[in-house]
């Protein structure tokens, strides 16, 4: 099954390219605060990954229809969420600190990016067209699910602790001035990021 776990692997580290605005979330969040808070809001988003890789795998018959149905007012959720997070970055005055990770913060981060994840449900059908190229299809469902989910989420955390780490680092040769231009130009982005959605989601309702 090695062979079997590396394609989760692979389908992990794709998956948790720090790209979109919820990878642009947690990198601004690792920049401004700190590594952990960062990576701990990553993590709510690979655990994601993972349920929808195996949705994706073993149930996408009997839940495609539900995916269509509501994809539209999941994906107006996500855009507002998004519209709110990047005006309210944009709005205030961005402060660079160093926070102490306490249990109840890491759950808040934790679950903050993973409901956001979560209600991205067409992301199914981007982990439908990996496993698809890399003909995971041609395994048994059932016997071959624990380890693409392991090589999910081990592909995922992996990407996303060198993500982080390489963040933290990066941030510690720059001044403070820098680092707030860069935490205002990605809450510029996530705003931008959410009114496209918004924008793309109204028109798929009214046409």
């Amino acid at each position: 099954m090695i062979l079997v776990t590396l394609k989760g692997v692979i389908t992990g580290l794709i998956l948790s390219l720090p790209f979109g605005p919820i990878g642009i979330y947690c990198m601004e969040k690792t920049m401004v605060e700190n590594q952990k808070k960062g990576y701990i809001s990553a993590l709510g988003m690979v655990t994601v990954d993972v349920i929808y890789g195996m949705t994706a795998l073993l149930f996408l018959a009997h839940v495609e229809d539900i995916i269509v149905r509501y994809e539209s007012i999941l994906q107006i959720f996500v855009a507002i969420f998004l519209i709110f997070v990047g005006w309210k970055k944009l709005e205030k005055k961005v402060e660079i600190r160093k926070i102490e990770c306490t249990p109840t913060g890491m759950i808040k981060d934790y679950f903050t990016t993973f409901l956001l994840a979560l209600a991205n449900i067409s992301g199914v059908f981007t982990i439908l067209v990996i496993f698809t190229a890399l003909k995971v299809y041609s395994e048994e469902p059932s016997v071959v699910a624990p380890f693409i989910a392991f090589g999910i989420f081990f592909g995922g955390a992996i990407e996303w602790f060198v993500t982080t780490y390489i963040i933290d680092r990066f941030t510690k040769v720059l001044d403070e001035k820098k680092l707030i231009k860069i935490s205002q130009i990605s809450g510029g982005l996530i705003f931008v990021c959410g009114i496209f959605i918004l924008v793309l989601c109204l028109i798929k309702i009214f046409r």
